[in-house]
């Protein structure tokens, strides 16, 4: 009899999170809206004149000045321009703005690890009244969509009602905390219509998968829709 051997375990290399770019360049724009003493409506330098003062490119300086729009700390006016709208350009970037990005890494790896899982049991033990409610959140969201109104909150229903389907109380609850927890990542100033449109069509195919009981199908559909969240928002910047 041959002797048993240990197993072999494969430990992950620490995590880069994507966070930390974006934490850097909110740092470089900050200090030179500071430096440079803008005001209360000044006006920012143009895109491409910014982005090679700091050194970044367009698509991540888009990113950071979303962050700070969200923040109520600039003004984007369409056709018009980027402009300053506190009277705290002085002051230091809030710690808490930087805490946030970091928990933006955390919760979405979370999401990334447990939804699968849920949208698997969801498949296999959803109710006939739970399918018709996710639709109804969706068609919801496309009315808003239409309409030009914020669906974050529907956006957390769904996912909140996507745990309900799987039968496990547990898991609800902890999607509930990953939404408080994501709460302020779904606003409409970090989210385009574009996007929000996509979301929505995924949130379709979930339920479509769901409606068939096709566990690949809906697993995939769920995936899709994260990676789209890691590509797309502005908390994850993968390079300056």
């Amino acid at each position: 009899m041959e002797p048993r051997t240990a197993s072999k375990i494969q430990y992950l290399p620490p995590r880069e999170k994507t966070s930390s770019a974006l934490q850097i360049l909110l740092d470089k724009l900050w200090r030179f809206i500071r430096e440079g003493k803008f005001q209360e409506g000044d006006k920012l330098p143009p895109e491409r004149v910014l982005a090679e003062t700091l050194g970044v490119s367009r698509a991540s300086l888009r990113k950071a000045i979303q962050v700070l729009v969200a923040r109520g700390l600039l003004t984007s006016r369409q056709g018009d321009g980027t402009y300053v709208c506190t009277a705290s350009a002085a002051i230091p970037l809030s710690p808490a703005v930087m805490e946030e990005l970091g928990a933006f890494d955390d919760i979405l790896e979370a999401r990334e690890l447990l939804e699968p899982q849920i949208a698997e049991l969801a498949c296999l033990r959803h109710t006939r009244e739970q399918l018709d409610q996710l639709k109804i959140i969706t068609c919801d969201q496309q009315r808003r969509l239409l309409t030009g109104q914020d669906d974050g909150d529907l956006d957390a229903t769904f996912h909140t009602v996507l745990a309900q389907c799987s039968g496990n109380q547990a898991l609800v609850e902890i999607i509930k905390a990953i939404n408080a927890r994501y709460k302020h990542c779904r606003s409409p100033e970090l989210r385009d219509a574009e996007w929000r449109q996509f979301s929505v069509e995924t949130h379709l195919r979930i339920i479509d998968a769901l409606e068939r009981r096709s566990i690949p199908e809906c697993r995939a559909a769920v995936m899709e829709h994260l990676k789209s969240v890691r590509r797309n928002h502005p908390y994850t910047v993968q390079n300056l």
